[in-house]
């Protein structure tokens, strides 16, 4: 037996909590299709070939379900994020020669206590400065919604390889409630862009054809309230233009995993408005980008359009970069847009489930969190008791 996570009885204060239902819920898939394989319905199973291959054809079968059923069922944003924290776990436990599958409570509390002395890499924590000047003014430690995806993915890898997750240890836990004591709880929320700062924004903007895919991204965004991984997925054929405005199908937004779908719908502004019209801008830019492929694609080093989509990064560094040209000030992210729709709709009084049917929000309580920051200042109670 390996060295690695050697701790002695006394340092686990508690026994593991498995996650039974899934493990044996695989345990039992298996089995039904070993059952089958073996069974007398075996043979009347059709092949591609002949009966002396049903063995071979089910056993294949079996690998698959096999790959199905510990493939972890996540959004591909989920996924992405979840592979970068397990190889940040992995890469700790390497450097420090620790098992990281399976993981002990201690192993994991170890890491717990590095990443509260990390510094973040994120663009946000460092002064607008060249690269090798920048100087780093954010907080040391890393925000409590990222350590707990990092737990998740953990959580996540153990149980897709029939593991115990430690990340339910009464070790861990404490070490999370301690943390979370020390940090706070509170999220740090990105700016809202709003549409009084969109005018300035549109005119900072050349004439060329850059300028263009990016206008008719942020106004497309702002007027539909999209997530940026919905605006960065649209393709050509999910549009649909009328006289009156355009239809959206937005078949995987991050509520729906199963991938349902819905149509949003995003209307013609009159022409004295017509610099903020997310229809005309995007109708301008599908008159050079063509009728098919993704909508919002890439320029290669040489400004050529590729046939690559946009990453859903690029919408919060398109709008920096052209936030900065039109000299519009704030911590703006991809967010700021979907954002900055409802702070606006919230502001003119607009009813909650107007506002759902645009951003697709399903929960009151989220779509009320927005209302109760954009409409903060209005009214305050103060100036009719001194009044």
């Amino acid at each position: 037996m390996s060295e690695k996570n050697q701790f002695s009885d006394t340092q686990v204060s508690a026994p593991f909590r498995v996650e039974e239902e899934r493990v044996e819920a695989r345990k039992e898939g298996l089995q039904v299709i070993r059952d089958v394989r073996n069974g007398p319905l075996g043979p009347q199973i059709p092949s591609p070939t002949a009966p002396a291959d049903v063995d071979a054809f089910l056993a294949e079968l079996a690998r698959a379900v096999e790959r199905d059923l510990s493939t972890p069922d996540l959004a591909p944003a989920t996924e992405r994020a979840y592979t970068h924290d397990w190889a940040d776990f992995a890469a700790f436990c390497a450097r420090h020669d620790l098992a990281a599958l399976p993981a002990a409570p201690q192993t994991l509390a170890l890491y717990l206590k590095s990443l509260e002395t990390a510094r973040s890499r994120a663009p946000s924590a460092y002064r607008r400065q060249p690269p090798a000047e920048r100087i780093y003014i954010g907080p040391i430690g890393l925000a409590l919604p990222t350590l707990r995806r990092r737990l998740a993915a953990i959580a996540v890898r153990h149980t897709a390889a029939g593991q115990e997750t430690p990340t339910d240890h009464p070790l861990v836990r404490r070490m999370l409630r301690r943390y979370s004591r020390t940090r706070g709880t509170a999220a740090k929320k990105k700016e809202p862009l709003t549409i009084e700062r969109l005018p300035a924004i549109i005119a900072a903007m050349p004439d060329d054809l850059a300028a263009l895919r990016d206008r008719a991204l942020i106004l497309l965004g702002y007027a539909g309230a999209f997530r940026r991984s919905e605006l960065v997925a649209l393709d050509a054929g999910d549009l649909r233009f009328t006289k009156k405005g355009l239809y959206v199908w937005i078949a995987g937004a991050k509520n729906d995993p199963r991938r349902a779908g819905r149509e949003l719908y995003a209307p013609r502004l009159p022409t004295e408005r017509v610099e903020l019209c997310a229809v005309a801008a995007l109708e301008l830019w599908l008159d050079v980008a063509g009728p098919d492929g993704p909508v919002f694609r890439t320029f290669d080093l040489r400004g050529r359009l590729t046939a690559n989509r946009l990453d859903p990064g690029d919408v919060a560094r398109i709008l920096r970069r052209r936030c900065i040209a039109a000299g519009v000030d704030g911590d703006f992210a991809g967010h700021s847009l979907r954002r900055g729709f409802i702070t606006n709709a919230a502001k003119k009084k607009i009813p909650i489930e107007s506002i759902k049917r645009v951003t697709g929000q399903r929960s009151n309580g989220v779509v009320l969190d927005y209302v109760a920051a954009a409409t903060l200042d209005d009214d305050p109670p103060l100036l009719e008791i001194v009044g």
